[in-house]
């Protein structure tokens, strides 16, 4: 890729590489990296998606000194939590670890089915990730597979051809609801469209109501729209907010060195 193709984002540089042979993009902090490195956020959203569409979200991390790596997943059994999707996902942490001067853990995020991906990475990895939050993250699959062209998708990610296959077989490996209580440890948040019908607010509150009764802690922050797509809209999208839980869920020492 020529200099003239090279994507910039205001305030950081941006590394593009190969991970487990899916494009990935390392958007790194101009700064010098503070003491115990960088802050690192893996985000389960298309690198064209972030360096195209939402720079000035990926610029508000830059300047908050968090390298924020993503990927371009090459079909849909990339980014469903199937195990493909999971090994990418470990590579690019891996990645991240090895180039740059990072803290050992990452915040973790995702939108709609990559929602999905980062959270059952987050479960794969218990104790690791500081933190996850989600922007209309699919959180049942069961409700998923009726959608038009959702049970194609969902048959190519997991290797199956139905829907009881996918109850039996995906569902108490990958699916949210089923795995809530195991997630009680992870500090959680969602920013969820009232108006999505796509991953509809109905399968966040049962996915909530399982960590609740489990001890353990998601929030939802529900706003204005419907699903949060490439294109838009952007209320998912609130850098502000989605920064302040991550720096709220760092170890205390990280906290007290922020400036």
């Amino acid at each position: 890729m020529g200099s003239s193709d090279q994507p910039a984002v205001a305030g950081a540089s941006v590394e593009l590489a190969t991970v487990n042979g899916c494009r990935a993009a390392f958007i790194v902090p101009a700064s010098n990296p503070p003491a115990g490195g960088y802050g690192l956020l893996i985000a389960s959203m298309q690198t064209h998606t972030l360096l195209e569409r939402f720079p000035d979200w990926t610029e508000g991390w830059a300047a908050a000194g968090y390298l924020v790596a993503c990927y371009d997943w090459r079909d849909n059994r990339y980014v469903w939590g199937a195990d493909v999707g999971i090994e990418t996902v470990d590579a690019l942490f891996a990645q991240a670890r090895d180039r740059w001067e990072v803290r050992e853990r990452p915040a973790v995020c995702g939108t709609s089915r990559g929602g999905l991906n980062s959270l059952v990475w987050a479960h794969r990895h218990r104790g690791l990730p500081i933190c996850w939050f989600g922007t209309n993250p699919v959180m049942e699959l069961r409700t998923f597979y009726h959608r038009p062209g959702r049970a194609a998708e969902l048959n190519e990610a997991y290797g199956i051809s139905n829907k009881a296959e996918l109850e039996s077989r995906v569902c108490p490996r990958v699916n949210p609801v089923k795995l809530a209580p195991e997630l009680a440890w992870l500090p959680m948040r969602t920013w969820q469209g009232r108006d999505d019908r796509v991953t509809p607010p109905e399968d966040l509150a049962t996915f909530e109501a399982a960590v609740r009764s489990s001890g353990g802690n998601h929030t939802t922050v529900l706003g204005p729209g419907g699903h949060a797509r490439p294109e838009g809209p952007r209320p998912q999208f609130d850098v502000a907010a989605q920064l302040a839980f991550v720096q709220s869920c760092e170890p205390s020492s990280m906290a007290q060195g922020r400036t």
